[in-house]
């Protein structure tokens, strides 16, 4: 009997499980890569008790769906000539870009003291 519980809990479990991850949530993975540092991301040090910062670089999907909802390119001096298309807000605190060969990229960053966008690339 007891085993017969276990294995009914257990069914439970996996089924309720697959029905979650097969209810759309809206939520999705993606892939990127993100730093801790201090002083200016172009010449930063280890991120320290007065001084925290935290930079993301995202791709992919993700950085594909960003890219397309942020409206229209803009000239970037830093990728001028390589057929990469920019598009940034927030005053270049958020950029996100489609290379030449279809790759999509997103960088942006906050200071995690102050909790304020402060951007996440260098040129």
């Amino acid at each position: 009997m007891k085993r017969t519980m276990r294995v009914a809990v257990l069914l439970a479990l996996a089924t309720s499980s697959s029905v979650l991850h097969a209810t759309d949530t809206g939520h999705k993975k993606f892939s990127g890569v993100y730093r801790t540092y201090s002083g200016g991301l172009g010449d930063s040090g280890p991120s320290t008790p007065g001084d925290a910062k935290v930079m993301f670089s995202i791709d992919g999907e993700a950085a594909r769906d960003m890219f397309n909802a942020m409206g229209k390119d803009v000239k970037d001096t830093c990728t001028e000539g390589s057929g990469t298309r920019v598009r940034m807000k927030d005053h270049q605190r958020l950029v996100c870009s489609r290379s030449k060969q279809g790759e999509y990229s997103c960088n942006f960053g906050f200071d995690l003291k102050s909790g304020k966008s402060i951007g996440g690339s260098v040129c």
